[in-house]
């Protein structure tokens, strides 16, 4: 694996993620299991899982202001329009050298369709959330994948 595919990696991996459940935030990390609360609300979606998704910084290039909260509007209808139920989440990195990116956890009948609507904000990656299971991060980018 290339030097700049290990530091891509690392900082998704060692970043901060939290999903907003109506009792509060609860925080996520990548190889940890997903938190009761988290768990319980996927299930009372009647899903198997649920992935985090954002459409800010599309292949990880900083965008503006205007063009991350236009992108996030797309996603946000998108969701509306399919029904999929989701929650506001984030995230961002504990060394402060990225800006926290807005995301949403929708709940989801399988990864293939966290996968497909990542793809389709041109995300590197997502987090997958399978209920009672380990945070996942999914590379969605084939030149990524020698990182999983």
């Amino acid at each position: 694996m290339s030097a700049a595919a290990e530091t891509l990696r690392s900082a998704y991996e060692t970043a901060w993620y939290r999903v907003e459940l109506g009792d509060g935030s609860q925080a996520l990390r990548v190889g940890k299991p997903v938190p009761p609360r988290v768990a319980a609300w996927i299930a009372s979606q009647g899903k198997p899982g649920a992935g985090l998704i954002t459409a800010c910084n599309p292949y990880g290039k900083l965008a503006s202001t205007r063009e991350n909260a236009e992108a996030m509007a797309r996603l946000r209808a998108l969701i509306a329009a399919r029904g999929w139920p989701a929650l506001p989440g984030a995230g961002g990195s504990d060394r402060e050298d990225w800006p926290a990116e807005p995301s949403l956890l929708i709940a989801l009948d399988s990864l293939r369709q966290a996968q497909r609507i990542g793809r389709a904000f041109r995300q590197n990656a997502i987090l997958w959330l399978p209920q009672g299971g380990m945070v996942e991060l999914v590379w969605l980018k084939s030149s990524q994948a020698g990182c999983q």
